[in-house]
């Protein structure tokens, strides 16, 4: 689990939910879609402390059940053993939701427990994953219009979204606003950040193609010149091509105002081509 995933759903465990209906639809989520069930048992596993003692917690205020906890290589283990707290919890966990708010919260849960979401600064993906089917999940983001796509990885079903205000209005909907809007703060930063280096490219192809003109129109004075040839040219050609050979880095802007009196960008352009075509003549 990325380290923005982690933050992201240690804060959302800090928040408060106040009515009991909302609390079973967050639990319900989390040990629905996360957790392994047994004949007599429920094992929900979270790299997450903060998920697991969540989970606790809940059981108890909703149930007044309780559970073991353990560590295990790569995270936290909870196991819920009770059978009467097993029961009404599966009594209950087919029930329809109770207010407006129930499915924010379930949908929190299921990410609590089997969800991931990608540091913004690399890329944008969000997950919902599960050994059960994720038909009520999709149920949920049909409901505010979220576009995903689901595949099947290793066993698990996966919902997964790529588009980052998908993945904004996800976490703002499960209550995660602060990661919403630091996708959207990285989203803005690399546009900016694509938008100067593209500025970066077309100022370095444009010097590259003015320098590549200036060799171009260098050479042909030289040629000139060494032919001796470049006497011959009208005066006012003559005049563009020593001011190019005696400034060869200079920009056409820069050139044209060297000239007295200066002259239009479209004048040193068109001089500079009949210097070319001078040089051309004589090959022919």
């Amino acid at each position: 689990m990325s380290s923005f995933a982690l933050k992201t759903k240690e804060s959302l465990c800090e928040l408060n939910v106040k009515g009991l209906c909302c609390k079973k639809a967050q639990l319900f989520g989390m040990l629905l879609y996360g957790a392994k069930q047994g004949i007599d048992e429920m094992i929900l596993y979270s790299e997450s402390e903060a998920v697991i003692s969540l989970t606790e917690r809940l059981i108890l205020e909703c149930y007044g059940g309780e559970c073991e906890i353990d560590y295990y290589s790569n995270g936290f283990r909870l196991i819920l053993n009770d059978k009467s707290t097993l029961f009404e919890i599966m009594r209950d966990i087919s029930k329809k939701p109770v207010c407006s708010k129930c499915d924010n919260h379930m949908l929190r849960g299921v990410f609590l427990a089997g969800g991931s979401v990608n540091d913004p600064e690399k890329s944008y993906r969000l997950e919902f994953k599960s050994m059960r089917k994720l038909d009520n999940i999709k149920e949920i983001l049909d409901k505010i219009n979220i576009n995903y796509k689901t595949t099947v990885r290793d066993s698990y079903n996966v919902i997964y979204i790529k588009e980052s205000e998908s993945i904004e209005d996800i976490l703002n909907f499960i209550g995660a606003s602060s990661a919403a809007f630091e996708i959207m703060n990285a989203k803005i930063t690399k546009e900016i950040r694509n938008g100067v280096n593209r500025a970066n490219n077309c100022d370095t192809a444009n010097f590259s193609k003015a320098i590549r003109a200036s060799r171009k129109h260098i050479d042909a004075i030289k040629k000139l010149k060494a032919e001796n040839r470049l006497a011959l040219l009208p005066e006012n050609i003559r005049i563009t091509a020593e001011l190019r050979l005696e400034n060869p880095g200079v920009s056409l802007a820069e050139l044209a105002s060297l000239h007295e009196p200066a002259i239009t960008k479209s004048g040193l352009n068109h001089r500079l081509s009949k210097i070319l075509e001078f040089a051309e003549n004589e090959e022919k």
